[in-house]
């Protein structure tokens, strides 16, 4: 029996989840960025700027939905910290605990995330590969929602935005977490280059939580992902035109498909051995974008 990955009904939205404001470190007013993503097609944003929580409230009459939401930072040197982003529920206007910049003598990273997700928010580690961090300080946080997979502006600013290999690592150590890609845009180089597109019943703030929250959603720095899931024994995904699809899955290796004779391949599918721990998809087009799927965990399988 087929069934899909993702909700049986319900409309497409694309959204950028990561993005600063003149309010902290960017060039682009709150406004003005609000209004760069609603005239390139994106359904939602979230400003989040580093350490200050706003809902901008004032800007959700063009169109765009904005989500509430912070970026916290805890530095530990000049070349190494831990950022945070985290997602508040609609019509929060502060947090429930202290919204500032922390010192490493004040917190430690895992009290950060606990505050942030007893605070009620999507809470999701930002470009780990920027930050410096090392997997077994990664690994040892519990309770993350999510982890960027791909940042297209620290990738513009030192090839330091993808992060996948820290993804799958932390799904073969048994973490449930999503993934997702982000402009963390500062300046105007960063703009429309990571994004994610949540399904979901209604255009509003609570719906598109709701969603990233169940892992309704799916990553993409430029493929399109029409549906991914479980048909008889095989995982199967439809797409945009791409010249391949991996299916990545531990603790079997997967499979790669390539396109042939300058013919994309739209869809593909894999029969799986019945021993996989989760498997998930990568779409990557002729320009070497791509997209990834979150994964399908099989709770029966060791």
């Amino acid at each position: 029996m087929k069934q899909s990955y993702f909700p049986d009904v319900g409309i497409w939205l694309k959204g950028n989840i990561h993005s600063h404001s003149t309010v902290s470190d960017g060039m682009f007013t709150p406004a003005e960025l609000s209004e760069l993503y609603r005239s390139h097609g994106y359904d939602f944003l979230s400003i989040t700027d580093h350490n200050i929580l706003d809902s901008h409230s004032d800007l959700q009459t063009n169109g765009l939905i904005l989500l509430t939401g912070v970026e916290h930072d805890i530095a530990y040197g000049p070349d190494k910290c831990t950022h945070i982003v985290g997602l508040s529920p609609a019509g929060k206007k502060e947090t429930s605990y202290i919204c500032k910049q922390y010192s490493a003598e004040e917190i430690t990273e895992q009290q950060l995330a606990d505050y942030m997700l007893a605070d009620g928010q999507f809470v999701n580690l930002a470009h780990p590969l920027w930050s410096c961090m090392e997997f077994a300080e990664i690994e040892r946080l519990n309770g993350l929602h999510s982890i960027e997979v791909f940042n297209n502006g620290m990738e513009h600013l030192c090839h330091g935005g993808n992060s996948e290999i820290f993804w799958e690592m932390l799904l073969r150590h048994g973490k449930r977490i999503f993934a997702t890609a982000v402009d963390d845009v500062h300046v105007s180089g960063d703009l429309f280059g990571g994004w994610v597109c949540v399904k979901v019943a209604n255009r509003s703030q609570e719906d598109i939580l709701a969603a990233l929250v169940d892992g309704a959603f799916y990553a993409s720095s430029g493929p399109t992902i029409y549906d991914f899931g479980i048909d008889r024994g095989s995982v199967y995904i439809s797409c945009s035109p791409c010249r391949a699809i991996h299916f990545v899955s531990y603790p079997s290796k997967g499979k790669s498909f390539f396109s042939e004779s300058d013919l994309p391949l739209v869809s593909s599918s894999h029969t799986l051995e019945g021993r996989e721990a989760y498997v998930r998809a990568v779409c990557v087009d002729d320009k070497g974008y791509s997209a990834w799927t979150n994964p399908i965990f099989f709770d029966n399988r060791q």
